[in-house]
């Protein structure tokens, strides 16, 4: 009786582990399934980013300056917002927001008309400020050369015609160690007139199939004019907007405010080059004047001296 109370007992506790081995068994088939899912559900959330991705080219890790595809790492989202390729901006570290205020009268009368310059500010803090010098040169706030936008000086009247009077223009764009960073003009005369559009700037990153389109989109009132720049696969890349505004002593300040839509679009630092250059060329100051007049003389002469070879006295 006893040895067969024993036996029995033995079964009981075996099949009580079976039970519990069975259940743990299914437990960890379930676990299997719900991680199995869930990776299917990271892989599928990957996916539908790198789309978005690839659909924006504003991925904050690309590592190419060619934009046309982008590929999406999910560890890149923990990085810093700024761009890998920040380093080949002119200055690395410019904020997307700031302002590029006109100089007051007082700085105006002591530099006689000769010559413009616009000090550039994010917020409270001083950047830099852009100079003319027959040329677009910007110095940082440590009084550091940076850039500069240089003229080409021939135009092209009606984009047919060289001279050294009216016409477009390109120029380039370096930095302070003479790479060029970019190349631009106005846009062809005769394809804005088919389009019937306004005539913008194009310009273009040199060795890349980048360009950008900047074009002025609202001029209804004077003094708030706006311009969008737009890269060349439909992307806004920043927005310039001409500010007037009184401080508190009443005094009127204008200038640009400028705001870069992401920095892997566009180094920050252009769309301020495009702001100074285009007030320094609606500003007519004394070297403007001296400067039409030589390359007037430089024009007509040839022309005159040829009338003179060939007029029998």
């Amino acid at each position: 009786f006893f040895f067969l109370f024993w036996g029995g007992g033995g079964g009981g506790k075996e099949s009580t582990c079976d039970e519990k081995l069975a259940k743990l068994e299914s437990q960890i088939l379930d676990l299997t399934n719900q991680i199995t899912e869930f990776k299917g559900t990271i892989s599928h959330m990957n996916s539908s980013i790198s789309q978005l991705c690839k659909a924006t080219c504003a991925c904050s890790h690309m590592e190419s300056e060619d934009t046309e595809t982008c590929e999406f790492d999910a560890s890149a989202t923990k990085k810093s917002h700024k761009p890998s390729h920040n380093d080949r901006w002119i200055i690395p570290d410019f904020p997307q927001l700031y302002r590029v205020e006109e100089s007051g009268w007082i700085d105006n009368m002591f530099r006689l008309g000769w010559l413009q310059q616009f000090p550039v500010y994010a917020d409270r803090n001083f950047l830099g400020r852009f100079y003319e010098e027959d040329v677009v040169l910007f110095y940082d706030g440590n009084g550091y050369f940076k850039g500069k936008l240089v003229e080409s000086p021939i135009k092209w009247w009606m984009d047919l015609f060289p001279n050294f009077i009216s016409g477009r223009q390109y120029w380039y764009l370096y930095d302070s160690e003479g790479n060029l960073k970019l190349t631009g003009s106005q846009e062809n005369i005769w394809s804005v007139w088919l389009r019937g559009d306004i005539r913008g700037d194009v310009f273009w990153i040199p060795r890349s199939k980048i360009s950008f389109t900047s074009k002025l989109t609202n001029m209804a009132q004077e003094g708030v004019h706006k311009w969008h720049i737009t890269r060349n696969d439909n992307a806004k890349a920043a927005e310039i907007e001409e500010i007037s505004i009184k401080n508190v002593a009443g005094n009127k300040k204008t200038g640009w405010l400028v705001e870069v839509e992401y920095e892997d679009r566009i180094d920050p630092l252009i769309p301020g080059f495009f702001a100074a250059y285009n007030k320094m060329e609606e500003t007519v100051t004394t070297l403007d004047m001296l400067a039409w007049m030589i390359k007037l003389v430089l024009n007509v002469a040839p022309i005159a001296y040829a009338l003179w070879k060939n007029v029998d006295f």
